[in-house]
């Protein structure tokens, strides 16, 4: 046995397994039990979790990317340009980019439409009855699609790597 291919291929696979199951788990979980939630609650809850989850995730999905390179180039069959034009080689590119693209779209799209519920104060998040204002209900709006194209990133990155482990 490869130690140092195993190695690798471990802490890839458990950083994937924590960058993917942390958006599964928001979205299928997170969300909809905080939408059972009073408003203010539900902000409060959303304004503790984006501040680890900024500290957590940004870190692991580099690694899991990083990792993934050098399980593809290092320890993998591209040692070459020329790699890259074979099926696997094409699939891996294209889940590399589509990895990369997840990453980025979390820091510069999710991440700052979070941030801008957190930042919304009380007068401006509730009108007069209590109900949502429409700024907050814009900003939940951006929040919700925006988690929704990350976990279609994450479900074509999958898709990827389903492909890769069969020589596609």
């Amino acid at each position: 046995m490869d130690w140092a291919v195993f190695v690798v291929q471990w802490l890839h696979v458990i950083m994937a397994i924590l960058w993917f199951g942390s958006v599964l788990y928001a979205d299928f979980v997170l969300v909809p039990a905080f939408n059972t939630l009073p408003l203010t609650v539900q902000r409060a809850a959303v304004a503790a979790i984006a501040v680890r989850a900024g500290k957590v995730i940004p870190p692991v999905a580099g690694l899991v990317i990083v990792l993934g390179i050098l399980r593809g180039t290092v320890f993998g069959q591209i040692q070459s340009l020329t790699a890259l034009t074979s099926a696997y080689g094409l699939t891996w590119l294209a889940g590399l980019i589509l990895a990369g693209g997840t990453f980025v779209s979390g820091k510069r799209v999710l991440e700052p439409s979070l941030n801008r519920i957190s930042a919304l104060t009380d007068a401006e998040a509730l009108n007069a009855d209590g109900s949502p204002s429409s700024q907050l209900v814009t900003a939940l709006t951006a929040v919700k699609r925006n988690a929704m194209l990350e976990l279609l990133g994450f479900v074509a990155v999958f898709t990827c790597m389903i492909l890769m482990r069969f020589g596609y």
